[in-house]
């Protein structure tokens, strides 16, 4: 799973470093972003947050002070705000890097670059879409797990042969290791008419499953 086939492909919004802070929230606010990249001349020189925006918003209107809302309006600017040398993520990482690193790092956005040029972001809520179509959030899917242990009396090739044979179809296969207990359990999606029938085969071939209800 490339970064590539699951970043936002539509051309970024970005502003660049000189825009006043007060023009970049009038963006934010518009587009209902969280984060937007900042460019100068075709270079990607930093990030800006909404947080971190606000933050300074919000610090001005506590101090009710005529300068400091002056100054927020008319002179602070999106470099005096932005995180400059953001981390990057390339169109060909995997989006198992992205969910490393954002577990690492505590980033939850990235730039997505071809080269030295932006191409695209991605973020947690893209990688949650991601995760979602391989769930089948939104097919007709039927799905079952089954310990890792338990592939020593089945297979996972005798797993995938048993669904065909019942005249189901393959949507995504998994693993997943569990954090309670450190062990590996496998996830199966697949498409059925007659979900009853492919249980039925599954179990014949000695499949101890876990069923997960629809």
């Amino acid at each position: 799973m490339l970064i590539k086939n699951w970043m936002r492909k539509e051309k970024p919004i970005t502003i660049n470093s000189d825009m006043l802070s007060s023009k970049a929230k009038e963006i934010f606010d518009e587009h209902k972003l969280l984060f937007i990249p900042v460019v100068d001349n075709g270079k990607l020189r930093g990030i800006l947050a909404r947080r971190d925006l606000m933050k300074a918003a919000h610090h001005v209107s506590a101090t009710g002070s005529i300068h400091e809302l002056d100054y927020f309006n008319n002179s602070l600017k999106v470099k005096d705000l932005m995180v400059r040398k953001p981390i990057t993520m390339s169109i060909n990482d995997s989006v198992r890097k992205a969910l490393a690193e954002g577990k690492k790092l505590g980033r939850s956005f990235y730039p997505v670059m071809d080269g030295d040029k932006l191409v695209g972001t991605v973020s947690d809520l893209d990688i949650y879409n991601s995760l979602s179509q391989i769930m089948g959030v939104d097919e007709v899917v039927c799905g079952i797990s089954i310990d890792g242990e338990d592939l020593k009396n089945c297979s996972v090739a005798d797993i995938v042969r048993g669904i065909y044979n019942a005249g189901g179809t393959l949507f995504s296969l998994f693993t997943f290791k569990q954090v309670d207990s450190n062990r590996e359990r496998i996830f199966i999606r697949f498409k059925s008419e007659d979900k009853e029938k492919v249980i039925s085969e599954l179990r014949k071939i000695g499949c101890k499953m876990s069923i997960e209800e629809e």
